[in-house]
């Protein structure tokens, strides 16, 4: 046996060793007991400490929502006046693409709306913006679906769903497109099909039953696939690729339609989607949430909500065993209902700790925090290499190589995308990481889900945009951003595009030494030269009869944009 063959196994021994122990220990915090709750972590004010955001109703039945301060591993109170919300779901997201974290929160309110909460200088100002109402055990999820950089709101609840289109300058509209009208309902979104844009599924109430739907995403337009039965409500439903394969698998847990808790586990099989029949305690009320909780480089489960039968509740954690086997740890957490649970590295360790909160059997309110004690520690993936542009006429592609991690296997990884118009700048897609080392302003997967190609739609023609991308592994940590690379977007697969309207003609073309710009006169413009990717290689200004120098360039095809200001006229221009 050679020696990493030897530390494998010993370290193998100690990771049963300590699984078969109670390996979550309770620690002391002071957040205050909530249930009917969600909470969402998230890095608000740039210390690098992800806060706690959580909302819910107290023993006594009043309705919370509170900010909690990370600091180390010690927690305050913000004196933030925030609406009371509770049956609903909070939610970080940077839908201003300003670079920090805003709020929207969902559920039952005496406002009677959905809230967004601007984050300005770490201070959340209520934003007057209509996003319906949904109501008591509704559900938000944010992404960027129609590939335009920036993020836009889905939201189900109340016999209703629908997708906000986000406008920027604090507008949204309704996107008219149809998805199904639950109660009770959950969603996600992954690209499930590979082709760089973020697909829906949905499940939930429809009033005639527990139904599940798959909405595929076509440049920002849906088709509805039905897998009725499959769909619970009540619970939730997120996708997260168990086996390593390259796709997104779903775990879900709720109310099936004969009234009784259920937690599955479906291996996505291509077009179809395999119960493996992990062994899940069957839950409602509560949800059910993928992480990699010991470190080896798969998806495991934490689990909270109600089991059949009267006063009947669990908190449980599973490990992910391989070849579809799922096996339940010592723990150690408090059983709930009416719950929530998500994972969190609070202590910075890099493993996942877990926050818990829910209605204990004496029907009081509570929140846990549970420090995990795996001693394997996590390493953090590599960054993409290979960037490269693909341009068409509509938008242009962002491709690169894939990721690699020591743990996490490559198929399983996701990642994040940032692009701007300036060097290092995120205007364009907000990542929700720090830039300078990659650290996440979020506990999530990255925005580009698993594909290692992404689109994006809407820019404009002659800008420069700087872009990057970094992996995320199933711990939610990242690598740092790639090396940075940038490209001017041009139409070029247009033959000889130029704009009639716009006086100003290249000559002469093709060129071998200069080239001139005809009908200038006194005026000046800019001429910019890019490759075929959308690389620039050269940019100048010339007035008059200026001419600008194209001898050191390579023979071949080249995209000329022409800017006076006002107008922008692009060409395609031979060098011999």
């Amino acid at each position: 046996m050679n020696f990493f063959k030897y530390i494998l196994l010993f370290s193998l021994t100690i990771a049963i060793s300590i699984l078969s122990a109670q390996s979550f220990v309770e620690v002391s915090t002071g957040i205050t007991g909530l249930a009917h709750s969600s909470a969402s972590w998230g890095d608000f004010d740039g210390d690098r400490d992800l806060d706690l955001l959580i909302n819910g109703e107290l023993s006594s039945g009043t309705s919370q929502t509170k900010l909690y301060k990370a600091s180390g591993q010690t927690f305050s109170e913000e004196a933030v006046n925030f609406t009371g919300i509770t049956d609903g779901m909070v939610s970080w997201s940077d839908y201003d693409l300003d670079g920090d974290l805003d709020i929207l929160v969902t559920g039952e309110n005496i406002e009677q709306r959905t809230l967004i909460y601007k984050n300005e200088d770490g201070n959340f100002n209520l934003v007057n913006v209509d996003l319906g109402y949904f109501g008591a055990y509704s559900f938000v999820c944010w992404a960027d679906y129609d590939n335009d950089g920036d993020p836009d709101p889905f939201l189900t609840g109340q016999w209703q769903s629908e997708l906000y289109v986000n406008n920027g300058n604090d507008e949204f509209e309704a996107s008219g497109q149809n998805f199904m009208g639950l109660s009770s309902g959950r969603a996600d979104w992954a690209d499930m099909d590979g082709d760089g844009d973020l697909d829906l599924v949905l499940t939930g109430d429809t009033g005639g039953g527990m139904k599940l739907y798959f909405y595929t995403n076509d440049e920002g337009v849906f088709s509805e696939t039905e897998w009725g039965n499959l769909g619970l409500s009540a619970g939730s439903v997120e996708l997260g690729d168990y086996d390593s394969d390259g796709d997104a698998d779903i775990l879900i847990s709720g109310y099936d339609s004969f009234l009784s808790p259920a937690a599955n586990v479906y291996r996505n099989d291509g077009n179809t989607f395999t119960n493996i029949y992990a062994g899940l305690a069957p839950v409602a009320m509560g949800n059910a949430t993928w992480g990699d909780m010991d470190n080896d480089g798969d998806l495991d489960i934490a689990l909270t909500g109600k089991l059949a039968g009267c006063g009947a509740f669990v908190s449980e954690i599973y490990e992910n065993l391989g070849n579809d086997l799922f096996n339940t740890i010592n723990a150690g957490l408090k059983a709930a209902e009416n719950s929530f649970v998500s994972w969190i590295d609070f202590d910075g360790d890099t493993d996942l700790d877990l926050l818990l909160s829910g209605n204990d059997y004496s029907g009081s309110a509570f929140t846990k925090l549970y420090r995990n004690d795996l001693s394997l520690p996590n390493f953090l993936p590599e960054a993409p290499q290979n960037l490269n542009v693909q341009m068409e006429e509509s938008h242009v592609t962002l491709v690169w190589d894939d990721g690699f991690d020591i743990q996490t296997p490559a198929e399983a990884l996701t990642y994040n995308l940032r692009v701007g118009t300036t060097s290092g700048g995120y205007d364009v897609i907000s990542p929700l990481s720090h830039i300078d080392d990659g650290q996440r302003k979020i506990n999530a997967t990255g925005n580009a889900s698993n594909s290692n190609q992404w689109m994006i739609n809407e820019l404009l023609p002659g800008v420069t945009y700087y872009w990057s991308v970094q992996t995320i592994d199933n711990t939610f940590a990242a690598s740092p951003f790639s090396e940075e690379h940038s490209f001017t977007y041009t139409l070029t697969n247009i033959n000889n595009r130029t704009d009639n309207s716009f006086a100003l003609q290249i000559f002469p073309n093709p060129a071998s030494d200069y080239i001139g710009v005809s009908g200038l006169g006194q005026a000046n413009v800019t001429i910019r030269i890019a490759n075929p990717e959308g690389k620039e290689i050269l940019a100048q200004k010339i007035e008059g009869s200026q001419k600008l120098r194209v001898a050191d360039l390579h023979a071949g095809l080249y995209v000329v944009t022409i800017e006076d200001g006002q107008q922008i006229a692009q060409s395609k221009l031979i060098i011999r």
